[in-house]
């Protein structure tokens, strides 16, 4: 209680200081006016002027209070307003507005006809965000997903953007609406997605044309130029993407009215693009060759073609194809390295094309038994498409024939213990080739490990049921090393047993078996 008392009582001395401090600097304050009136008073004193010069002041401000009377007595004047307070009030409005402002969905009674509801109606509101309900904002998004390259990502936003805008009042912002569609066109090219990117085209330049006239009466020549430049896009990039629906002819009317509404640097660029359309065509007159089966008459169209466009990449995997129908693997080889060349240069290539090209350079690789280079191609197309089966199984069987290679190879230098682990390596990725499970079994044989031979020609025979020349030789292996381990009778049984399933055995196993019956009767 008294702690609270002290601190009472020091609050108010506080109060008490604080107040004689500004009453103390109130005084000072008023004798510091009071003496600089009574200077001014002094100065007027002295700068007083004249009699003469007093008086026709005096007159003159006596007329300016008559003059100013007069005027405020004239009765055709209304009188001065009053000082009230104004109330100012705004019309509600649902026109697309900033989110600070009130958007409702009732429209107000001076709404323009292009008033509507900014949000749209949504089952939860929650669920959206509301930077997501705004068109503007879903635009500048949607543009620097294409800076960065999601262009998976940018096509969302700007179609979330274009179901905002585009409804029965787009007429009135057109030029806007148009580039979400040209920018969403954009999106679709860099997917692959050709027929929606014509649609979006169509639409983009279907709204300029409704805002050019709209509006021109009002467009300066500098906004007609960008106008035309716009449209002039807009038209070489359906050209694009017809060329790759393989609309010729309409891509040829679409680089015709791109160059005519061009700027002067742009004409020879377009006009080099259109002169490729006649590889197009060509090509696609090869195509048709192609699935005629009429190979040799498409690897001249599809020559023909890179002379005009030794850049389309296509047209060196096409030929490649064709070299390889035709049993031709060097020719086949030299085609899908050079389209491989073309496709690094180009950033926007898919992997799925890398991957097609070098998965058909292995193919070829190892028709040519380079198991080295064949495994090369089909490892990286795997890494570039990890989801395609077929390719792993490719590979597997490629991997599986270089190790056989290198095992053979080992195995003429008499080098067993090599050669085997070679062998185990290839079964890993192939175990039911034959012959492998085979020169598996003579390497056991030969580093004296009959048990292990035993075993491998056992897992071999039940594999190799549908071959018999292959399993009649496991069984020699077999009944060979049952006979090292000194049980001839079922070592003769297996020899017999391979004589039957291939009697090109017969000679070369009569010694054999003839040993192996007197060693028999020996031991009974």
């Amino acid at each position: 209680m008294e702690l609270e008392n002290a601190k009472k009582q020091w609050v108010e001395d506080k109060k008490q200081h604080e107040y004689a401090v500004h009453e103390e600097r109130i005084l000072d304050w008023e004798e510091k006016e009071k003496v600089a009136a009574q200077m001014l008073e002094e100065e007027e004193q002295q700068d007083q002027p004249c009699s003469s010069n007093a008086a026709s002041s005096t007159e003159t401000k006596r007329r300016a209070q008559r003059s100013k009377q007069a005027i405020f007595q004239d009765p055709s004047l209304p009188p001065p307003r009053s000082s009230n307070v104004v109330k100012m009030t705004f019309t509600k409005t649902t026109r697309p507005t900033p989110a600070r402002a009130d958007n409702t969905d009732k429209l107000g009674p001076n709404d323009p006809e292009r008033s509507k509801p900014m949000l749209k109606r949504i089952t939860n509101p929650d669920a959206v965000d509301i930077g997501e309900q705004n068109p503007l904002w879903l635009k500048d998004r949607a543009d620097k997903y294409v800076q960065v390259g999601d262009f998976q990502s940018a096509e969302a936003a700007y179609s979330a953007a274009i179901s905002l805008d585009d409804d029965e009042y787009v007429d009135t912002i057109a030029d806007r609406v148009a580039a979400y569609y040209s920018n969403r066109s954009l999106c679709y090219m860099q997917l692959g997605c050709h027929k929606k990117c014509e649609s979006d085209c169509r639409r983009a330049m279907e709204l300029l044309e409704e805002h050019h006239a709209r509006h021109s009466h009002t467009l300066e020549p500098s906004q007609i130029g960008a106008l035309q430049a716009r449209m002039s896009r807009l038209y070489a990039r359906r050209a694009a993407a017809r060329a790759q629906l393989g609309n010729v002819q309409g891509s040829r009317s679409d680089f015709e009215d791109a160059i005519r509404r061009c700027a002067p640097e742009h004409e020879e660029a377009l006009g080099i693009d259109m002169h490729k359309l006649g590889a197009l065509e060509l090509k696609l007159a090869a195509d048709a060759n192609f699935k005629a089966a009429e190979y040799q008459l498409a690897l001249d169209k599809y020559a023909q073609a890179k002379l005009i466009d030794p850049t389309n990449s296509a047209l060196c995997s096409n030929s490649a194809l064709c070299w390889l129908s035709l049993g031709q693997m060097e020719q086949c080889i030299q085609e899908c390295t050079e389209c491989i060349q073309l496709l690094d240069q180009d950033s926007r290539v898919k992997p799925e094309q890398i991957g097609k090209i070098l998965a058909r350079r292995g193919s070829a690789y190892a028709e040519l038994t380079q198991w080295q280079q064949a495994h090369h191609d089909f490892q990286r197309a795997c890494s570039l498409l990890p989801a395609n089966k077929q390719l792993k199984a490719d590979r597997d069987r490629v991997g599986a024939a270089l190790h056989r290679s290198a095992a053979d190879t080992s195995f003429a230098q008499g080098d067993m213990e090599l050669a085997l682990a070679e062998y185990d390596n290839g079964l890993e990725l192939e175990p039911e080739d034959p012959k492998m499970l085979v020169n598996r079994a003579t390497c056991l044989l030969q580093l004296q490990q009959y048990e292990h031979c035993i075993e491998t020609c056992v897992e071999g025979i039940s594999k190799l049921e549908t071959k018999p020349k292959m399993r009649a030789s496991l069984l020699v292996r077999r009944g060979t090393a049952l006979g090292k381990l000194g049980k001839y009778d079922a070592g003769l049984s297996d020899l017999k047993m391979a004589v039957q399933l291939n009697p090109g055995f017969a000679m070369s196993l009569q010694q054999d078996m003839e040993a192996m019956e007197k060693a028999a009767t020996a031991c009974q």
